[in-house]
């Protein structure tokens, strides 16, 4: 099963066109023949989901992280807006 869950990963990398150690975040979950995976890079968060026996992905979202995890990275100093 680890396997599957990397390759499930790395398709999901694929998927999202960038290299599996940019992924942050990495939640993977299985359901109903499903492998689904969250994760987020610098600035955006995925859902991926990807079928268990194929490894082909069947679904894969994308959007912006929220402008407030983005300030939560920022050092002390940069956050201070006013």
């Amino acid at each position: 099963m680890v396997d599957k869950r990397n390759m499930a990963i790395c398709a999901a990398a694929q998927e999202a066109g960038i290299l599996e150690q940019d992924m942050r975040n990495t939640l993977v979950s299985h359901q109903d023949g499903l492998i689904n995976i969250c994760f987020t890079t610098e600035w955006m968060m995925y859902e991926c989901y990807v079928d268990e026996e194929s490894l082909e992905v069947l679904g894969f979202d994308y959007r912006p992280l929220p402008v407030n995890m983005l300030l939560a990275e920022l050092p002390e100093s940069g956050q201070d807006a006013s």
